[in-house]
């Protein structure tokens, strides 16, 4: 009996040792596939630690460079950004410096990026606008030209930027987001061409329904897709509607906005919550850059 329980014994320890190790080697695979492995900056914004992670191309270092932040979303941790090495080739190629910030939870709140900003809970603003001055103190960088990229949460996230720091970011696209139905500010003094991209049958954020947050109150109740779009339409003043419209997609176009902005959005037919490889037949990432590479802050509003 004895030598049975001694036996026994020793396989549990050896299955617990074997599962030890099959889950560190999958940890380091995970790490290894997936992983940020960007070199990492840190900052401290007021009494808090942060950290950033940054791509800086080698190709002319004293030209003044785009910056473009990619905001990934769920615990907006240490991964790297969906397509991230066909933006860094991109990056190299055409003289863009990337970084990618890295959220921080904060008690009470459902996700690592704040939504529905206020005045009381201004940290990761405040967070954005350190790092965008940190990077320029160490990289050559043309603020007229920044731009930022969300996904998931940090799309969500990124409609924070355009609310609050209009006057800092030339051009947003997001992809898998949406926003509060009533933010508590976002009155900003600039209209930020958007472009949203979604899918219908996105099981995650919803296209076509409002939702609310588990338990994030503070949030409120976010637009469906469509709202998402018709309160930026509207708030920009946009006059001509273009619809393009394909068997994987329809592509809107809202011009003749205020500030000679633009609202565009794609609509995936068949698109859940996995960011798309391609819109058309172009590169996600290619048809992204097209975009927010049209627009630069006017000199008034970025010296301001």
């Amino acid at each position: 009996m004895q030598r049975r329980l001694k036996l026994a014994g020793l396989m549990l320890l050896g299955i617990a040792v074997l599962a030890t190790l099959g889950y560190h080697w999958y940890l380091a695979w995970v790490t290894r596939e997936y992983g940020q492995h960007l070199p990492r900056v840190d900052i401290t914004v007021d009494t808090t630690d942060r950290e950033y992670y940054v791509f800086a191309p080698y190709s002319a270092p004293d030209a003044p460079k785009p910056l473009v932040f990619l905001l990934n979303g769920g615990d907006a941790g240490h991964w790297r950004f969906p397509q991230q090495l066909a933006w860094q080739a991109l990056a190299e190629e055409l003289g863009i410096v990337l970084a990618v910030p890295v959220g921080k939870y904060v008690q009470d709140n459902e996700g690592a990026w704040q939504l529905n900003t206020s005045a009381s809970t201004y940290q990761d603003i405040d967070y954005i606008n350190h790092v965008i001055d940190d990077v320029a103190r160490r990289h050559v960088i043309d603020l007229d030209r920044l731009y930022a990229v969300g996904y998931s949460l940090g799309s969500m996230f990124a409609y924070e930027l355009a609310c609050h720091l209009s006057h800092r970011f030339a051009a947003i696209a997001s992809f898998a987001g949406s926003m509060p139905i009533r933010p508590s500010d976002c009155d900003p003094k600039r209209h930020v061409p958007l472009m949203h991209i979604h899918g219908v049958d996105d099981p995650i954020i919803a296209y076509a329904n409002t939702w609310d947050w588990k338990h994030w109150p503070t949030v409120g109740t976010m637009r469906d897709v469509p709202g998402l779009v018709a309160f930026w339409r509207s708030r920009y003043r946009c006059r001509t509607i273009d619809t393009a419209k394909s068997s994987s997609e329809v592509h809107t176009v809202y011009t003749e906005c205020e500030q000679s902005t633009t609202v565009e959005h794609y609509q995936l037919l068949a698109g859940t919550h996995e960011w798309p490889a391609t819109l058309g037949e172009r590169p996600t990432y290619e048809v992204i850059w097209a975009f927010l590479s049209r627009y630069a802050l006017p000199q008034t509003a970025s010296s301001t």
